[in-house]
C-alpha cells in the first residue's frame, strides 16, 4: 500500500502540480521571497510557479517550437490554473470540507489500480518525487473533489420535463437485456462428455450430474450460473446458451463447446426476454447522464463566482519577464 499511496499523489497531480523535487534558484538569492500573485492576502510564490511552469515546459516543449506567443499564453494558462486551485483550497477551508485518512486511501487504490507492481515500484524509485509532497497534492486534491461534489454537483437542479425529455430521446438505451438461467457442467475427456450426454438422456437430473462429476467451481452450486446475459460469459459459452429455446434443452452435443478447461454442456434453466424500462425505473440513469452533461457548465459558472468575489493581484512584470 506505501508505493500505491506515494504513487497516487505523483500521478494524480502530475499534470499541473511541479512534482519535481529540483527547485530553481534566483542568481541574487530572491525567488522564493517573490510573490506572482496574491489571491485573498495567500500569495503564490514565484518559486512555485517556475517550478510548474519548468514541469509543463519539459512536457510540452515541441508544440511550442519556441513560440513567443504560445510560450507566453502557456504561463497565463499555468498561473490561471494556479489561482483556481488556491481559491478552491480557500472555498474548502470556509466551508469545512475535509477528507480522512481512509477516504484518501481509497482514491489512491482507485486511481492506481491500472498499474501493475512493477510499473509503480519503477515509479517510486525515481528520484523526481517527494512522499510528504505527494500526500499533501493528492489530499488536495481529493478535497477539491469533494468541495465541486457538494457545492456544485448536489446542487444541479433538473426538471420533470428534462427528465422525461432525455427518457423519451434515449429509450433505446433504458433497456433490461435479454438473459437467460443456465446450469453447466464441464468434464475433461470426449469419453467422459459422450457418458454425461448418454445419461442426460436417460433422464437423470443434471444437477445430480454436475456435483457427480463436474470440474469447474460451479459445481459447488449444482452448476447454476444464474441469470446472464451476452457478454458476461466467454464467446463460445454465449454462441451455445443463446441459441437454446426450450426449458430443459441442451447446448449442442455433435458440435461440444470445448475449452482449455475440457468439454462443457450447458442446461437451460429460464429466460427474460429484453425489457424495457420504465420512466421510473431508469430515472437514476437519467438523472446521471444529465447531471454529468450539465456538470461543466455549472462548474465553470460557480468557479467564475469564486473568481469575481475573490481580491486576485497579478504581477504581470514577472509574468512577461521570466523565463522568456
Amino acid at each position: 500500500m506505501a508505493i500505491r499511496w506515494m504513487l497516487a499523489c505523483g500521478l494524480a497531480m502530475l499534470a499541473l502540480s511541479g512534482c519535481q523535487e529540483g527547485h530553481r534558484s534566483d542568481s541574487a538569492g530572491g525567488v522564493s521571497a517573490r510573490s506572482i500573485a496574491v489571491v485573498n492576502n495567500e500569495r503564490i510564490r514565484l518559486e512555485e510557479f517556475l517550478n510548474t511552469h519548468q514541469l509543463f515546459f519539459t512536457r510540452w516543449d515541441r508544440f511550442i517550437r519556441n513560440d513567443p506567443e504560445k510560450k507566453q499564453e502557456m504561463k497565463e494558462i499555468i498561473l490561471a490554473n494556479m489561482i483556481d486551485e488556491l481559491l478552491l483550497d480557500q472555498e474548502a477551508r470556509r466551508r469545512g470540507v475535509e477528507v480522512n485518512q481512509d477516504a484518501l486511501d481509497g482514491a489512491a487504490k482507485n486511481l492506481l489500480a491500472p498499474y501493475s507492481d512493477e510499473e509503480l515500484q519503477r515509479m517510486a524509485s525515481s528520484d523526481t518525487f517527494s512522499i510528504s509532497r505527494w500526500r499533501k497534492r493528492f489530499q488536495r486534491r481529493v478535497v477539491h473533489e469533494r468541495l465541486i461534489e457538494r457545492e456544485v454537483i448536489a446542487k444541479i437542479r433538473l426538471t420533470q420535463r428534462e427528465l422525461r425529455a432525455y427518457y423519451e430521446r434515449h429509450r433505446n438505451q433504458f433497456v433490461v437485456p435479454e438473459q437467460v438461467k443456465v446450469r453447466h457442467i464441464a468434464v475433461g475427456s470426449r469419453s467422459q462428455f459422450r457418458k454425461l450426454v448418454r445419461r442426460i438422456r436417460r433422464g437423470r437430473d443434471f444437477a445430480s450430474l454436475v456435483r457427480e462429476f463436474s470440474i469447474t467451481p460451479d459445481r459447488l452450486e449444482d452448476g447454476d450460473l444464474g441469470f446472464v446475459e451476452r457478454g458476461i460469459l466467454p464467446e463460445e459459452f454465449d454462441q451455445a446458451i443463446f441459441k437454446l429455446r426450450n426449458i430443459g434443452s441442451i447446448s449442442s452435443t455433435s458440435k461440444p463447446v470445448k475449452t482449455q478447461m475440457g468439454y462443457h454442456i450447458f442446461r437451460l434453466e429460464g429466460r427474460n426476454p429484453r425489457t424495457p424500462l420504465t420512466f421510473r425505473q431508469a430515472l437514476p440513469m437519467i438523472r446521471k447522464a444529465l447531471t454529468r452533461q450539465k456538470h461543466p457548465r455549472a462548474f465553470k459558472i460557480w468557479m467564475q463566482s469564486l473568481r469575481d468575489k475573490a481580491t486576485i493581484r497579478i504581477d504581470r512584470g514577472l509574468l512577461k519577464a521570466e523565463i522568456g
